[in-house]
């Protein structure tokens, strides 16, 4: 375990490795199949497009796919990637230490956990800031994303206007490792986030 999750008090289940395509993939493929991965594009990809693409994406050098664990199951998809590699960065003035994150919640576990997806991003945030050394962790949710804007706000971030992508119009949004932090420190167990 790591000692930030001890330090911060984060869920000791959930753990993160890096994505192995031929192992996961059908797991992931089958989370981009249900309604709420809508705003990831990816429903009409068939197994062997979205095998492909992640292998690309492994093999390449301008992202790094994670899955999250929830007590050793697959539990979630993580995105992380450089701003100024990507389209994102052509909207904003990148600084050294951005990383980009997406993510994505699979069905983890046969009932809903209270604050699960809340956990999750938490986790999420401390292994970007403590593992990959991110300086300032870099979001731009599809605008119509509601639940996801409420999320990123909870672990700080802050939202600095509206971009048009290629695929999507984008929130921007900015998270400092001192504003993450700070968030920890509003344990709110009634938020079920």
């Amino acid at each position: 375990m790591n000692n930030y999750v001890e330090e911060f008090g984060l869920n000791p289940w959930i753990d993160i490795r890096l994505l192995d395509v031929e192992k996961d993939i059908e797991t992931v493929h089958s989370w981009f199949l249900m309604d709420y991965a809508a705003f990831w594009n990816m429903q009409n990809a068939s197994l062997e497009e979205t095998r492909k693409i992640y292998d690309e994406i492994q093999k390449g050098n301008h992202m790094e796919v994670y899955l999250g664990f929830y007590k050793n199951h697959p539990a979630f998809l993580m995105e992380c990637y450089w701003p100024e590699l990507d389209e994102v960065g052509k909207h904003y003035s990148v600084k050294p230490g951005d990383i980009g994150m997406h993510f994505m919640v699979g069905p983890a576990t046969e009932k809903p956990i209270s604050g699960f997806t809340r956990d999750v991003l938490r986790h999420i945030m401390a292994f970007l800031f403590f593992q990959k050394n991110a300086k300032r962790v870099v979001v731009e949710p599809d605008v119509r994303n509601d639940k996801v804007h409420k999320l990123n706000a909870f672990v700080g971030f802050h939202y600095d206007g509206i971009v048009q992508l290629e695929k999507k119009q984008a929130s921007l949004g900015f998270c400092s490792k001192e504003n993450f932090i700070n968030s920890l420190q509003r344990v709110n167990t009634s938020e079920s986030i």
